[in-house]
Parts: structure tokens; C-alpha cells; sequence
């Protein structure tokens, strides 16, 4: 969100302001706050508001939030976290990146903006492919620290930048590194089930 404001005047039925307080009052933020949020959450489920997935399965929506990562000589990655706005909890974070060569051969100028892009391509392309999204793991590199990393080597990918987002689009690609596991991140690394729903 912005930082300029701007000063409304809002009318809506009483009933609905009384509905909208006690929902404010039980999560201790100001009526104010508690409009704005639903208002974001209404704007990314219909497409306007900040970008967001919402799961094939089970209709649950989540929110991407993204920044550089590493930008080096042998890769440039970007961090994707995915937040539910229905429990203002963060579900799981992703180091999604593209492996230096693969960036030479698809020449590519703007390695940040194109990593950026074919992370939220396949973020979308998982969520098609009937993945959760918070459950999302690879095993590209040994260890549990490292389930949440995945870096496009060349051998996996097109000749392409174009090829290899149609490929992803007609669903004509294959992430063998990629499953599913039964547990959202934040709950296999130590979040208990309760505190989901504070």
C-alpha cells in the first residue's frame, strides 16, 4: 500500500459497521485498519490488488510477496513470500532463481526483472498443477534447509526465455525436483497448528 492517503466519507448499514467493529475489536486494530485489509483482500482475489494466487484445490488465497535475493556470478534468485490474508500469517518463503548459464544462453539484460518473472510463472504453474503452494518442496539440493530452494539449471530448461514460459503455460514442462508435502512450510519448520488461527 501507498503512503498517500486520502480522506473519505463512506456510508454502508449500520449492521455492516457493527459487524466490522466486533471483527476489529477481536483483532485489537482500529475500524479503519480492519476495512482497509478487507479491501486489500477483496482487491487481490478479484485481480486488482497486490499479486496473488488462489489455490486450484482448496480455494484458499495467497498472497506473493517478492525481493532480490542473490544476484551473483553464479545465479540470480529472488526470495517469494507466500502469505494467507485470511490468518495475516506468513505460510512459507521460496528462493526461486535462474543458474548463470541458462541466463547467457536465453541473453538476457535484465537478469533481476527476468528471475523475478519466471519465479511468479512457476509459482503459478505448481498452483495449476494442483500443488498448495505453502507445500511446496524440492529436493534439488540434500538437506531439509534446503527444500525450499530451486534454481533452473540449462539442462532443464528451452533455448529460450519464450519457449521455456509457453512451455510453462501449456503445461508442457516437468519439475522433477517438485512435490508436494502433506504439511505447509511454516508448520514443517516448527509453527504450531494453533497459532495458525490467532
Amino acid at each position: 500500500m501507498g503512503d498517500k492517503t486520502a480522506n473519505i466519507s463512506l456510508r454502508m448499514p449500520d449492521e455492516y459497521r457493527k459487524r466490522l467493529q466486533l471483527q476489529a475489536d477481536k483483532k485489537g486494530i482500529s475500524l479503519n485498519a480492519h476495512v482497509l485489509r478487507v479491501l486489500e483482500i477483496h482487491l487481490m482475489s478479484s485481480g486488482f490488488g497486490p499479486i496473488s494466487v488462489t489455490s486450484n484445490n482448496s480455494g484458499r488465497l495467497f498472497q506473493i510477496r517478492c525481493e532480490p535475493y542473490i544476484d551473483n556470478v553464479e545465479e540470480t534468485t529472488y526470495v517469494y513470500f507466500i502469505d494467507e490474508p485470511k490468518f495475516e500469517k506468513e505460510r512459507a518463503y521460496y528462493l526461486i532463481g535462474i543458474g548463470r548459464t541458462v541466463l547467457r544462453d536465453w541473453q538476457v539484460k535484465d537478469k533481476a526483472q527476468v528471475s523475478k518473472e519466471v519465479g511468479l510463472a512457476m509459482l503459478s504453474y505448481y498452483n495449476r498443477h494442483g500443488i498448495e503452494i505453502d507445500r511446496l518442496a524440492w529436493n534439488q539440493y540434500p538437506g531439509p534447509d534446503n527444500d525450499n530452494r530451486r534454481v533452473l539449471q540449462v539442462a532443464e530448461v528451452p533455448e529460450t526465455l519464450e519457449q521455456f514460459l509457453d512451455n510453462l503455460l501449456a503445461d508442457k514442462w516437468t519439475d522433477k525436483f517438485a512435490s508436494q508435502d502433506d504439511k505447509s512450510q511454516d508448520i514443517r519448520r516448527g509453527r504450531p497448528e494453533s497459532a495458525l488461527y490467532r
